[in-house]
């Protein structure tokens, strides 16, 4: 089952490099598996950084000059995808060597499947100045807690922290901080099951950082609308429980989210009194 990685990206040059750095040690032949990359206008050094770094997978880069909603790039990714089961992951994730074997496992025993992730933590994988505040306090400690981490040489420029030696061990993953999504999906799992059943509204819990389907169930459902990222990812999984998926949470994709810089919130961004939750 050929499967299709879909990243769409923008200005993380690093931590996509880390993500990429993941899918050269994965368990199964590399023909398995396409890593597409949609390059959302980075102003940074990621074409640059891509053309430097040796995939042992087939990655296919798309370069976009104006700047896209992300539904037009996940959609453009599913239109360049050659696999039967296509993932969505975000640049930032970092991902076990088991990853594509479970994804398309879980698939082959079960086709019209929605695989979700069920465990994520957090890691200080590239320093970056413009983090907050707390942020910066947040990165100090940890560092402080693992000294064979390698610290930030200065605090005005971005600093890549992990050696790939350290992937390849599997070291970040044993000092992952907890996340708060993760905490979420398990007491989903808790009280609901792995397959989720008598869960009211699996498709809360659809999230284009990281969920596997296969391109049939995206053709039967149509293809991601352009809304605010939250409201696209539960219309899609609506229209996919609608047409008879079935939404699973699976504990052995465990995934690293890299800290980055956060974004503010404009005025034109802050939600509307019909949509804030009190």
């Amino acid at each position: 089952m050929l499967t299709s990685v879909v990243i769409p990206a923008k200005n993380a040059d690093d931590q996509l490099l880390y993500t990429l750095f993941g899918f050269n040690l994965q368990y199964c032949a590399f023909e398995a598996f396409e890593v597409i990359v949609l390059d959302n206008t980075s102003t940074d050094a990621t074409r640059e950084k891509l053309s430097r770094f040796t995939a042992h997978f087939p990655l296919n880069y798309v370069q976009f000059r104006a700047k896209k909603p992300l539904a037009h790039l996940l959609n453009t990714g599913i239109q360049l995808a050659r696999g039967e089961l296509i993932v969505f992951l975000a640049a930032q994730m970092i991902v076990p060597r088991s990853f594509i074997g479970v994804h398309q496992q879980a698939h082959e025993k079960a086709s019209h499947l929605v695989l979700l992730g069920q465990d994520r933590k957090r890691i200080y994988s590239v320093y970056e100045p413009g983090f907050s505040a707390t942020q910066h306090a947040e990165c100090q400690l940890w560092l402080e807690q693992y000294p064979h981490v390698k610290r930030p040489h200065t605090l005005v420029e971005t600093v890549p922290l992990l050696e790939e030696s350290q992937i390849v061990n599997g070291l970040p993953f044993h000092i992952g901080l907890p996340c708060p999504i993760a905490q979420k999906r398990l007491a989903a799992r808790e009280k609901y099951g792995a397959k989720l059943a008598r869960h009211r509204s699996p498709w809360t819990l659809f999230d284009t950082q990281h969920v596997s389907l296969r391109r049939e169930s995206l053709q039967k459902a149509g293809l991601f609308r352009e809304l605010p990222r939250i409201e696209m990812e539960r219309d899609l999984g609506k229209r996919l429980l609608k047409n008879g998926c079935q939404f699973q949470l699976d504990d052995k994709l465990t995934l690293l989210k890299q800290e980055c810089v956060q974004k503010r919130l404009g005025a034109s961004s802050q939600p509307t009194k019909k949509n804030r939750r009190a």
